[in-house]
């Protein structure tokens, strides 16, 4: 394996088809821990910039999408965090089921699937500008390929039979963090931003 650009980007693209060979690969490489963990912050801090440049180009106003979503910088903070969490996730909720993963492979799956986010939020943009129907659909097509690529290396990594319950699994797990968040949020007195409609 090569780590070049042409290469890393023909690798991203056989990651749909055959998931499970490319994280393989990847987990093969046994790059330090330290590697990782820099890698893992490069892609979010690349990831953020593009959030930086979509916004100038199409800005959002705060009083109607919240102060969060209109921020760049505040929804680069929460991405890293998310990354970071998903990572020790995939690693410590995979030992308790049986997996035999290391933290290593969970955070290659992560920066992974940062660096193919970070290929198809550009198209994204891209797409905004000349092609807005095309836009969206790639990006509700993102949101399959978030669950197919964590999915499939979620498998290779901890050695589980079915990818099928592991996906189930994932999204079991993030539909529970999700009411536990949004009940922490609650109990916080945090109010989701008020919805105004244009006249």
């Amino acid at each position: 394996m090569r780590l070049e650009p042409g290469y890393l980007f023909g690798m991203a693209l056989q990651t749909v088809p055959e998931p499970r060979k490319v994280a393989r690969d990847l987990f093969d490489l046994n790059l330090p821990r330290e590697t990782l963990w820099t890698a893992l912050a490069l892609v979010v801090v690349v990831n953020a910039a593009l959030g930086v440049l979509a916004g100038m180009m199409f800005p959002l106003d705060a009083a109607q999408v919240g102060s969060v979503l209109s921020s760049p910088v505040l929804l680069g903070v929460i991405e890293a965090s998310f990354m970071f969490g998903l990572a020790w996730g995939i690693y410590v909720i995979g030992r308790m089921f049986g997996g035999q993963g290391s933290l290593s492979d969970a955070i290659i799956t992560v920066v992974w699937m940062e660096f193919i986010f970070l290929m198809v939020q550009a198209l994204t943009l891209l797409l905004t500008v000349f092609a807005p129907g095309l836009a969206a659909i790639t990006m509700i097509a993102s949101i399959f390929l978030f669950f197919w690529v964590l999915s499939h290396f979620t498998t290779e990594s901890h050695g589980f039979a079915s990818t099928g319950m592991v996906f189930a699994s994932i999204l079991g797990f993030m539909i529970l963090t999700v009411f536990a968040l949004s009940f922490l949020l609650v109990l916080l007195g945090v109010e989701p931003a008020p919805m105004t409609l244009p006249n």
